[in-house]
């Protein structure tokens, strides 16, 4: 409401929703699950959401406060990768994910910085072209050799994963305009 919205659906096992949110929702448009300990409640919304139909989703304010729940939301756009074209966005970033065997093309104002992170181990094989510091079929593996703070130098540019692993590409909002363009998004596997 915040925001001048009124949500399709308040999803979730609601044991943290404010009073005065669930007195505004009518009582329709509440979808209690029941709390259990095999996700959180975002889990839950994006579970619902796949059975709704919904077969893309923007993910806002699940980055801060509590460093676990970042984690897990992050992880997220790994487990639904395969019904949702999924990413998530905050303050100070946009992240998508490429997952083996998969491209992403994109336009972007020369400057804008982006960083490329293994979502969880090492990434194989890993191409990008229109960035400062081109990777040409390189391994990406956590504490040991990254993507981190590169920047675009022509546009269009692309990063490709073509081995094992699963990447974030993530656009910052400082540097250029903080967005980026897709081109001709791969299709999700079915």
């Amino acid at each position: 409401r915040r925001y001048g919205g009124i949500p399709d659906a308040v999803v979730g096992d609601l044991d943290s929703a404010a009073p005065a949110t669930l007195s505004q929702t009518p009582r329709e448009r509440r979808v209690c699950i029941d709390a259990d300990d095999t996700g959180t409640d975002l889990n839950k919304v994006l579970t619902y959401a796949v059975g709704r139909g919904v077969t893309e989703a923007v993910l806002v304010g699940v980055t801060g406060g509590r460093t676990d729940h970042t984690l897990w939301n992050l992880s997220l756009l790994k487990t639904f990768d395969d019904q949702l074209r999924l990413h998530i966005t905050d303050d100070y970033c946009h992240i998508h994910l490429l997952c083996p065997g998969r491209a992403m093309r994109f336009v972007a104002d020369i400057g804008q910085r982006l960083s490329l992170s293994p979502l969880s181990g090492p990434v194989e094989d890993v191409w990008t072209e229109g960035l400062r510091w081109p990777l040409a079929g390189e391994r990406l593996t956590p504490g040991e050799r990254d993507g981190i703070s590169n920047e675009v130098v022509a546009s269009p540019a692309s990063v490709r994963v073509g081995g094992p692993g699963d990447l974030l590409l993530i656009v910052q909002r400082e540097g250029g305009t903080g967005e980026i363009r897709l081109m001709d998004p791969e299709p999700r596997s079915q």
